[in-house]
């Protein structure tokens, strides 16, 4: 029922033992909570992004700005203070951030009303990611590892298939749809707390705590502070992998200063760099690049299908492979090929969409765009798990995801200027671009088309609300 792996220490060979002993039942149960709880966290972020333009047709680049700061804030100072705050409590401040999220967005009466409950659900991400991906330290990490990478990328397909399912097929106002996903936040706790449970760690750290241990809380044994290894891949083997039997021991995470911390931070750059290159070059591509394709661009319509397809297409590439890519272990080289990969992507469909070519086929090189993002993301995370000393892989994990976050906010601000060059390269003259690029070719729409959308009320919604 607690399938959380026992720390050696205090309790010695009884401990290393329960650690050895661990059935296969128990580490698919933790693996099958681990795919749950990425599912459920990244829904909502991907519902918010989904209807970008309920919030704030004016700015929707603000919009997916007020999804990734306040997680990158999270992911940047989390490993600073989360050892200060017990995974339970940290799971259940998700929860109320769903909620406040859900809540805020959907009643919000202004735009930048409905951006704070956008926060809420962007701080829940970042707390809620940072945490679980350190929490799998505890457990079986690979497995535990790629059952998160998987649900996360099934949260993807999940969150466009809500949305259009509300939107397009049901004809239901964003309030219905948002109200009806207050499931989510309850969901989430069920998981945690009947499939998952809390973690040894906390524990430990309490009982630190009570006893004013404060030099051992991080469970660094005799003088309290350990010194790192230069490099995180430091080991004896060749292949740079840590021996099975120093993982899971109680992380020196509490014990070590904030210098110490982000010197080690640092040595993580082998991972953190692939992940920002990788993230920053698949969200420019999707939010800058599809954006302005279509076929023909000009057609608001084509845009708008080719749009939806290839970012759903996307999404089922990163499905898979963070489903797949987490069953492996490759090597560090093999990391970068990745990225290395998405920029020649990005080449690749600027060239389509400067040059007006392509069609549907266009999909299988989208399908290849998810794939390598997937990749990534889960190799990183597994190769850490592999490659850096147990007693610093909690760390590790929690402050790695900061170069996805921090990939995602520049391709943010990428986006809105590819976006302006390509809609002025291609004559796309029915909407003006945020940022023109130098041209002059856009008009102001007539009023009754700019609030065409606006007179049109929702088949399903509450009494009062047009929707």
């Amino acid at each position: 029922h607690r399938p959380s792996v026992a720390p050696p220490g205090p309790r010695g060979a009884m401990a290393s033992g329960a650690a050895k002993s661990t059935s296969r039942s128990e580490v698919a149960w933790s693996v099958a909570a681990f795919f749950c709880l990425g599912l459920l966290n990244n829904t909502l972020g991907v519902v918010m992004n989904a209807g970008a333009s309920k919030i704030d047709d004016a700015a929707i680049g603000v919009v997916y700005m007020a999804g990734n700061l306040p997680t990158f804030v999270v992911k940047l100072t989390g490993p600073y203070w989360f050892h200060r705050v017990s995974y339970s409590i940290r799971i259940w401040a998700s929860a109320v951030l769903m909620v406040l999220c859900l809540c805020i967005v959907a009643w919000g009466e202004s735009g930048s009303v409905k951006l704070l409950g956008v926060a809420c659900a962007s701080l829940q991400s970042g707390l809620g990611e940072s945490s679980l991906l350190a929490m799998a330290s505890f457990y079986d990490a690979q497995m535990c590892l790629a059952g998160w990478s998987s649900g996360t990328g099934l949260a993807g397909m999940f969150g466009y298939f809500w949305s259009i399912v509300f939107t397009q097929f049901i004809g239901a106002c964003f309030q219905v749809e948002l109200m009806l996903g207050l499931w989510i936040p309850v969901a989430w706790l069920l998981v945690y707390h009947l499939m998952l449970g809390k973690p040894w760690i906390d524990e430990t750290r309490v009982t630190c705590s009570e006893e004013g241990a404060t030099s051992e809380e991080g469970g660094s044994g005799g003088n309290g502070v350990q010194a790192f290894p230069s490099d995180p891949s430091a080991s004896d083997s060749e292949s740079g992998a840590v021996p099975a039997d120093q993982r899971h021991q109680v992380p020196v995470t509490a014990s070590l200063t904030c210098g110490r911390r982000l010197r080690f931070t640092l040595t993580l750059w082998k991972f953190m760099v692939p992940l920002f290159l990788v993230y920053a070059s698949k969200y420019t591509i999707q939010a800058g690049v599809w954006g302005s394709m279509g076929f023909p661009a000009t057609d608001p319509a084509s845009r708008d299908r080719w749009y939806m397809w290839a970012n759903f297409t996307c999404q089922v590439g990163g499905f898979i492979s963070r489903t797949l890519g987490g069953l492996v272990v490759l090597s560090v080289p093999a990391l970068w090929a990745g990225p290395a990969l998405q920029f020649l992507m990005v080449g690749f469909f600027v060239a389509c969409a400067m040059l007006g070519i392509g069609g549907w086929w266009l999909l299988a090189p989208a399908l290849l765009v998810g794939l390598l993002g997937g990749f990534v993301y889960v190799q990183a995370f597994v190769l850490i798990s592999h490659k850096v000393d147990g007693k610093y892989l909690e760390l590790a994990l929690s402050i790695a995801s900061v170069g996805c976050t921090f990939g995602n906010i520049l391709s943010d601000i990428v986006s809105i200027l590819a976006q302006g060059c390509l809609f002025g390269h291609s004559h796309i003259t029915d909407t003006k671009p945020a940022f023109t690029c130098g041209y002059d070719i856009w008009q102001a729409p007539p009023a009754a088309a700019a609030n065409a959308s606006a007179a049109t009320a929702a088949r399903v919604c509450f009494p009062g609300v047009v929707g």
